[in-house]
């Protein structure tokens, strides 16, 4: 018996709509992948924060407190953003031509805030290690 090949070809519109399905999918473990990193960085603003508490903020992290508070506002705000741009994306899938939206990307936003925040504690450690102010 011959091994015979059976082509079917499906008509465009399903193809079309399964290609929907899997980027509906992909947007959804976007969304997940979202949810775990606010919920690391609230966590590690809670951490820095309740470290700080315990040793009185007599260490050179002195002000801790704001960089713990900081990433605990970034996570909450991560988790919104996300949530919202994740809305966005589905009822795109909807319209019959779907666009390449230039628009900011959310983890590139989140990014350049973990930056400011990163640069603000070493400009705080340095000012505490050198007694500047």
């Amino acid at each position: 018996m011959d091994d015979q090949i059976i082509k079917t070809t499906l008509p465009k519109e399903i193809s079309t709509e399964l290609a929907k399905e899997r980027t509906g999918a992909a947007y959804d473990r976007t969304l997940m992948a979202w949810i775990r990193t606010s919920l690391s960085l609230i966590g590690f603003g809670i951490g820095i924060f309740e470290y700080t508490e315990k040793t009185g903020g007599d260490t050179v992290f002195k002000s801790s407190k704001l960089i713990g508070l900081a990433l605990v506002v970034l996570g909450i705000t991560a988790a919104f953003m996300a949530i919202s741009e994740n809305k966005f994306n589905h009822a795109r899938l909807l319209h019959p031509e779907i666009t390449f939206s230039g628009r900011s990307k959310l983890s590139t936003r989140v990014g350049y805030t973990l930056i400011i925040i990163g640069l603000a504690a070493i400009i705080h450690i340095m000012f505490k290690l050198f007694k500047i102010g």
